[in-house]
């Protein structure tokens, strides 16, 4: 075993269900883009109700950058946990707090929070997405007050 943690980010760090509706919705929007075709399919289609085609894709499209940067160019892999889970973990935690600092305009703390996650060079690039999917999400969670989860979601589980 090495002073490192293999799986580091990955730790729980709270309940989902104490989080405010944007950074939850943030994160289960997150695990659906990383999950599965099926998952991001079913994300496709709640933007696209929430939001209707134009606005739905400009906001779906906006994610889908976030999220291949993050996949492909942070630091370390970013973990995620399973879309069903109860609790959340450290990455998950920055990349919610990331959508919701931008959504409010605080974008130097958004920019900090993505320096945990990504170089220099990518955080602003990061930080644009993350305030276009914060709008995105505001609106969504104004027409909506639960997220949409058009996704087949059993019970959370915990660990």
């Amino acid at each position: 075993m090495s002073i490192h943690q293999k799986f580091r980010g990955g730790a729980p760090v709270g309940q989902m269900d104490e989080l405010p509706l944007l950074e939850m919705s943030a994160i289960v929007y997150f695990r659906m883009m990383a999950s599965s075709v099926e998952t991001r399919e079913a994300l496709k289609k709640d933007f696209l109700i929430a939001l209707g085609e134009d606005h739905g894709l400009y906001y779906l499209n906006k994610f889908e950058e976030f999220y291949m940067k993050l996949a492909t160019q942070s630091r370390r892999k970013i973990m995620h946990h399973e879309l069903n889970c109860k609790c959340f973990g450290g990455d998950e935690s920055v990349v919610a707090n990331m959508i919701s600092l931008s959504a409010m305009g605080n974008i130097k703390d958004a920019e900090l929070m993505a320096y945990n996650l990504v170089s220099g060079n990518l955080v602003k690039e990061i930080v644009s997405c993350s305030e276009d999917i914060g709008l995105g999400l505001r609106l969504m969670l104004d027409r909506f007050p639960i997220p949409v989860i058009s996704s087949t979601n059993p019970r959370g589980m915990t660990h």
